[in-house]
This record gives structure tokens, sequence and C-alpha cells, in this order.
């Protein structure tokens, strides 16, 4: 009875520390973000120039360093989607294009729960977001 009472013990612990450490493995910039605000000049503008007439923006990071880049209109019809790689190199975030010959290497930190990507003048703003492109897709 005492050897499978600790055995059982051990086996809790030792699952509570697996859940555990698999939660913290989450990155923070995994999810949906949509853009809220932009520099003057900063390095995304090659990419937001030849997206057509686009209202809303939203970046979707996945936890397989995979990104979408979607663009909607105001009634939230996709307009343009491009996709892409993305990976982090110490204190920068590297953005690579599939869709277009196009790559960044920039800052990235995060104000309160917005998204930074580049520096001081030269950054695009994103706020943290809960939206299934699967169902704007299909809009």
């Amino acid at each position: 009875m005492r050897t499978l009472f600790l055995l059982m013990f051990f086996v809790s612990i030792s699952v509570t520390t697996l859940a555990q450490r698999k939660s913290e493995t989450v990155n923070p910039i995994v999810g949906s973000w949509k853009f809220t605000s932009q520099s003057a000049v900063n390095d995304f503008q090659k990419v937001f120039r030849n997206s057509g007439n686009y209202q809303t923006q939203y970046f979707t990071f996945d936890a397989d360093h995979q990104f979408k880049h979607d663009f909607l209109d105001k009634d939230n019809n996709l307009i343009k989607s491009m996709k892409g790689k993305w990976k982090f190199s110490g204190s920068k975030i590297k953005i690579e294009y599939a869709d277009v010959d196009y790559k960044l290497a920039m800052d990235y930190f995060y104000i309160g729960s917005d998204l930074v990507l580049g520096q001081n003048f030269n950054n695009v703003v994103f706020e943290k977001s809960n939206v299934d492109f699967q169902n704007v897709a299909l809009k």
C-alpha cells in the first residue's frame, strides 16, 4: 500500500511538472495581432504600398514559425493574404515573406499588451487580437 502511494505521488508530480513546462514554452508573440499605428517611415511600407485598398491588417504568428499577413476591407472581407516565415535572432525578429521578395530584421518589444516592430521613429504597432481568421476569410 505504501509503495502504491509513493508511486502515485511521483507520477502526479511528474505530470504536473511536465504540464507546467509545456505551458511555459508558449511564446507571447504567437497569435493574432491587429495593426494599430505606424511611424511616417517604417520597414513595412513596401508591403503596405502594394496591398490594394485595405482598411485593416493582421499579423498571425504561428508556433511553427510561419506567419500570415492579412489585409481586410472595411467590411472585414479578405483582400490579400501574404505568408512567410519568422524567427528570433537575439533581440531581433526576422520576417521573410514567401509571396514577395522581401525580408526584414528588426527589433521587437512590448508596450503593455501591444507589439512594437522596429524602434524609435521607424516602427509599426500591433495590438493582440482574438480573431478567428478562418471565419473572417469565409465571409
